[in-house]
């Protein structure tokens, strides 16, 4: 009766995985660039346990974006880069406390050498990776936190977390598809409850989309997973909210140096060069 019972709840779980929201979808994107990269012969990142995230679903939606060389390349460099930065602020307080919203299929804490790691997503997201990969299985202390974002508050679940020290919250993947008002309740939660911290997060400006964007949101829309609210200067509702830019390190250029973007340097530097700052991961502080 019990294996009938624990079949039950894995199916039961199964089935959550599957009817992931077409956001929550995307998470199989960003994992299947990984997944590239770490086939391939110089990976960058090195991610071994994208594949057994991947499953058989992800598999198969990553077939349609597979051909896209271009973004994947700067996916992969935009992965690479907020993981370079992380382990500099890990070298320098390792009992830092990384909080990352719309996690995905995120491994870092199991590939990260330090650090307090917290996994906020939806349920069908946590319950997928509980299956998967279980949290005990981290080298580093990792907590998941499920979360309807329709229907439940950020601010409820990230209030456990406040006053801790050396805090700093990952956005990767995220901010493309949120609206301007989700953006400033995001922005507001966050200042609130974290009076210092440290923020990476990816953002494209709507010149980048307008010139180099188009084919793969077509593809990534189709799937229910548009963008919204893409500004000509990204960076500046940050700087409106009192937050500190540290850095701006594009992805293209980062891909185009790592030799794993489809298309000559020279032609990069001569024809893209406008490109470079559209599409970018950006560091941010808040706070002394």
């Amino acid at each position: 009766m019990w294996k009938r019972i624990n079949d039950i709840f894995y199916l039961y779980q199964s089935l959550n995985a599957r009817h992931m929201k077409p956001v929550s979808r995307t998470a199989y994107y960003c994992c299947g660039v990984r997944m590239l990269d770490a086939d391939s012969s110089k990976p960058l990142i090195g991610d071994n346990y994208a594949k057994l995230l991947m499953g058989d679903d992800g598999l198969k939606y990553w077939q349609e974006f597979k051909h896209f060389k271009a973004p994947n390349a700067s996916n992969i460099a935009r992965h690479y880069i907020i993981d370079t930065e992380v382990r500099k602020l890990l070298l320098q307080n390792p009992d830092s406390t990384i909080i990352l919203i719309g996690a995905g299929f995120d491994s870092r804490a199991f590939r990260l050498p330090a650090g307090n790691w917290i996994e906020i997503d939806e349920p069908a997201i946590i319950n997928y990776k509980n299956e998967v990969l279980p949290a005990a299985g981290s080298q580093n202390k990792l907590e998941r936190v499920a979360i309807d974002f329709e229907k439940e508050k950020l601010s409820d679940k990230l209030a456990a977390y406040t006053g801790r020290k050396h805090v700093i919250i990952i956005l990767e993947g995220v901010l493309m598809y949120l609206d301007a008002a989700a953006k400033e309740n995001l922005l507001i939660t966050l200042t609130s409850l974290f009076p210092q911290h440290e923020l990476f997060c990816d953002i494209m400006s709507k010149y980048f989309f307008d010139k180099a964007g188009g084919a793969i949101h077509e593809r990534l829309a189709r799937h229910g997973s548009a963008f919204k609210d893409l500004r000509e200067i990204p960076e500046q509702l940050f700087l409106e909210h009192g937050y500190k830019k540290v850095n701006m390190i594009s992805n293209i250029k980062t891909a185009s140096d790592a030799g794993i973007f489809p298309a000559p340097r020279f032609i990069i530097n001569l024809l893209m060069k406008k490109l470079f700052p559209g599409y970018a991961v950006y560091h941010f502080t808040y706070g002394a």
